[in-house]
C-alpha cells in the first residue's frame, strides 16, 4: 500500500496470494484452478491489483495479456503473503523462457519484523519442512528491517547482525512502517545476467546504521548481490540436504565451459544464540576470490562435487560467480538457486585486465575451508 500511495509515476501490477497457508510450489503449479484471479482492481494511480488463486505463471500471463490490450504496466510486484518460501517464485522465472522474454526478475526483497524475526528464525520445524523465515532471508537480495520503533537500539543492532550472519550480501534497509526510499525497491538487477559482471559480487553489503536514529528512510549503504539468467551447459546432481530442506539442489556439471572460484574468503559468522559454539569455519554466506584461470575440466568436476555436497559440509542455497576460464576470452557468469542454474558469457576480458574468479555462496552451516580447498584445486598451475 505504501508503494502504491507513495509514487505516481510508474504503473505497477500487484500479485498477491489469498491463501495464507498455500505456497506456490511445483505441486500447486500442476493443479487445475477454475479461475486464476479472484479480482483485478485498478487503483487510483492506475496500478492493477490481482489476487492470485493459483498458478503464478498464469497470473503473470494474465497481466501480460492486459498489457497486450493496451494497459500500461511498468512493473509487476509479487507480494508473497502466506507463500513464505521464495524459491518456487524464483524457479518460475528461471525455468520459463516464455516469461523471461518479456519480464525479468528484478530481485527478492524480504520484510523482516525487528521485534519478532529472531524468534521466527529460531522456530523448530517439522521434519521435511523448511524454516520459512530463514529461507526468506537467505534467498533475498535486500532486507527491509521494519518496526525499528518498537525495539531498542541494542536489539536492532543484534537483529541486524543475525540477519547478516545468514546473508551477508543482502543490503539491510532500516524502516519504520515500511517506509524507505522508493529507488531502493526497484531496478535492483539482482537476477540480470547482463549486469552480473558489472558489480562487485564479492563485496558484502556495507554495515547499515539501525536503531531509532537510522530507521527513517533507509539510508544504509551497501549493494545487493547480483545473479543472472542465461544458459548453456547442464547442471544436474542434487545437493546435500539440510534437515529442514525439501528441495533438490543441483549446481554441478558445467561441461567445457564454466568456472571456478578460489582464494581469499570473506565470511560472516557472528555466533549468536544457538550458533555460539559453531566452528569458526562454519558460516552461512561467504565469498572467495582468486586471480588466475580455472581449468574447464577441473571446474566441471568440482561443480559436480558441490552438487553432491555431503550434509556434513553444509547446504548450499545459492551460488553467484564470475569465472575466468582458461582459453575462453569472455567473463563467464553463473547463478544457481537451489536446483535451478543459469550461465552465460558477459563482456570479453580487456587487454591487460587481471583475470579474477569470484564466487559467492549463501547457504546454511557451510564448511568454508572445505569449499575453499576444492576451489583452489581447479586453477591452472
Amino acid at each position: 500500500n505504501y508503494i502504491l500511495q507513495e509514487q505516481k509515476e510508474k504503473k505497477i501490477a500487484i500479485i498477491e496470494n489469498e491463501f495464507g497457508e498455500i505456497s506456490i510450489d511445483d505441486a500447486l503449479l500442476k493443479q487445475n484452478k477454475l479461475a486464476l484471479a479472484e479480482k483485478v482492481v485498478v487503483m487510483d494511480n492506475g496500478c492493477m491489483c490481482c489476487t492470485v488463486r493459483g498458478d503464478l505463471q498464469q497470473g503473470l500471463e494474465q497481466i501480460l495479456a492486459e498489457v497486450d490490450k493496451g494497459s500500461k504496466i511498468d512493473q509487476v510486484m509479487i507480494e508473497t503473503t502466506g507463500m513464505a518460501d521464495p524459491v518456487p517464485i524464483v524457479r518460475t522465472f528461471m525455468t520459463n523462457p516464455e516469461l523471461t522474454a518479456r519480464l525479468r526478475l528484478d530481485g527478492v526483497i524480504t520484510v523482516a519484523d525487528a521485534k519478532h524475526i529472531v524468534g521466527r528464525l529460531d522456530d523448530k520445524v517439522e521434519a521435511g519442512k523448511v524454516n520459512e523465515a530463514y529461507q526468506q532471508v537467505a534467498f533475498c537480495d535486500k532486507i527491509l528491517l521494519n518496526k525499528l520503533d518498537l525495539v531498542s537500539t541494542d536489539t536492532a543492532i543484534a537483529v541486524k547482525d543475525r540477519l547478516r550472519d545468514i546473508n551477508a550480501f543482502a543490503k539491510i534497509l532500516p524502516a519504520v512502517r515500511g517506509r524507505v526510499k522508493m529507488d531502493e525497491l526497484t531496478n535492483l538487477r539482482a537476477h540480470d545476467m547482463a549486469n552480473f559482471a558489472n558489480v562487485e559480487i564479492e563485496k558484502e553489503a556495507e554495515n547499515t546504521e539501525v536503531g531509532h536514529g537510522g530507521a527513517r528512510g533507509g539510508h544504509g549503504g551497501g549493494r545487493s548481490g547480483h545473479g543472472g539468467h542465461g544458459g548453456h551447459g547442464g547442471h544436474g546432481e542434487g545437493h546435500g540436504h539440510d534437515e529442514n530442506c525439501t528441495e533438490d539442489h543441483g549446481h554441478g556439471g558445467h561441461g567445457e565451459h564454466g568456472g571456478g572460484h578460489a582464494g581469499t574468503g570473506h565470511g560472516t559468522g557472528h555466533g549468536h544464540g544457538h550458533d555460539a559454539n559453531r566452528h569458526d569455519t562454519r558460516v552461512n554466506s561467504f565469498a572467495i576470490v582468486k586471480e588466475g584461470e580455472v581449468a574447464p575440466r577441473k571446474l566441471g568436476m568440482w561443480m559436480q562435487t558441490l552438487g553432491q555436497l555431503p550434509p556434513q559440509y553444509g547446504t548450499i542455497f545459492r551460488i553467484k560467480a564470475i569465472l575466468a576460464v582458461k582459453g575462453h576470452p569472455f567473463k563467464h557468469v553463473f547463478h544457481a538457486v537451489m536446483d535451478v542454474s543459469d550461465e552465460d558469457d558477459a563482456d570479453a576480458w580487456a587487454p591487460g585486465e587481471k583475470k579474477v574468479t569470484k564466487l559467492v555462496f549463501i547457504g546454511k552451516g557451510l564448511d568454508k575451508e572445505y569449499i575453499r580447498k576444492g576451489f583452489e584445486g581447479i586453477f591452472e598451475p
